[in-house]
């Protein structure tokens, strides 16, 4: 892949910081709203026993029934549980991941491969900039799943963020806070690539149906906020289906070491490594298994994409975009200057 000598478009530092910064709001934002359904989604995916209305073993049967069950037995805190760890998680997790795919994408612009292959430069760029996101953020994504899923009261249910995660590191080690890594990473790359480049194809999309309806060649690069949003949402639910076994494959692999702190939802599930997690998944509860708490997953994947892109992109068109221009116009007039 040969680099044309260009002009450099590198991002400055300052741009570097406020790209980092639309993402860091993105995430908090993000995570703030679609946060009940995570809780939700990982209560049902580490339920071993089926979600149906009609069985007596099962302690979730719906997400209606669960929401009602945990406000009743935990209260309001109950849906919000493990907030803190997973908002920590999420703002670092969004920062580095903006962050990194915008220098990321940026380098691939400057060679003719990148500039020639629009659509899966989204791919790689994005894929990429979600395992550094994830390998950053994966310390906090094992104390948030450990909140959520733990017994009421119990040492792993009450765990803080960053003392959460020294202390996993000093009971477990390094395999503690990494655990559920490989999986992590097995399905990030092509959820955040798929993710990044349907949004980013939709995009386009509806610029060219924005530009027949105006009968303009050039349309102003900004669309509607509402259909950013509808793009957003679907390109999360799309690129989720994809990916979402891994998911909880990822979620399972997480609760084997604190077993003892989660006894009160039922059979736990036997997973001390992917492919014992896998076998029996599949022989305890079939190839369905495999998609248990989809539902509450794909809506709650829907808004976050679709606030993740929305947020940014509005924080990147009103902020980093024109202080980037701003910034060009400077280096110019000091270029002429000279001259």
């Amino acid at each position: 892949m040969r680099r044309e000598k260009k002009a450099s478009n590198s991002n400055s530092a300052k741009v570097q910081m406020l790209q980092a910064l639309g993402g860091g709001v993105s995430g908090a934002l993000t995570r703030f709203v679609a946060h009940p359904f995570d809780v939700l989604k990982i209560r049902f995916q580490l339920q071993v026993e089926p979600l149906k209305k009609r069985s007596n073993v099962s302690k979730y049967a719906g997400m209606l029934q669960a929401f009602s069950s945990i406000f009743r037995e935990e209260g309001l805190r109950g849906i919000w549980k493990g907030h803190l760890p997973a908002q920590m998680m999420s703002i670092t997790y969004a920062l580095v991941q903006f962050w990194s795919y915008e220098q990321l994408h940026t380098a691939m612009l400057q060679y003719k491969f990148g500039r020639d292959n629009v659509h899966l430069s989204y791919f790689m760029c994005g894929g990429l900039a979600g395992c550094v996101g994830t390998v950053v953020a994966q310390p906090f994504d094992v104390v948030r799943t450990r909140v959520v899923a733990a017994d009421p009261g119990t040492t792993a249910g009450t765990l803080k963020p960053l003392s959460g995660v020294h202390k996993v590191f000093k009971r477990e080690g390094l395999r503690g806070v990494s655990s559920g890594m490989m999986m992590t990473l097995v399905q990030i790359y092509p959820l955040v690539g798929a993710n990044f480049v349907i949004y980013k194809f939709l995009n386009h999309f509806t610029f060219k149906i924005i530009s027949l309806i105006r009968e303009e060649k050039h349309v102003r690069r900004e669309i509607p906020g509402a259909l950013l949003f509808m793009n957003g949402a679907i390109s999360g639910v799309l690129a989720k289906v994809l990916v979402y076994p891994a998911d909880l494959i990822k979620k399972r692999t997480m609760l084997s070491h604190f077993q003892e702190d989660r006894k009160s939802f039922g059979v736990n599930p036997l997973c001390d490594t992917i492919m014992l997690c896998i076998r029996s998944t599949l022989e305890k509860e079939g190839v369905r298994g495999f998609y248990k708490g989809m539902w509450p997953t794909l809506f709650k994947s829907g808004v976050m994409s679709a606030c993740y892109f929305t947020i940014y992109d509005y924080f990147n068109n009103k902020i980093t975009v024109p202080y980037k221009q701003y910034e060009r116009q400077q280096n110019e007039e000091k270029n002429k200057a000279k001259k």
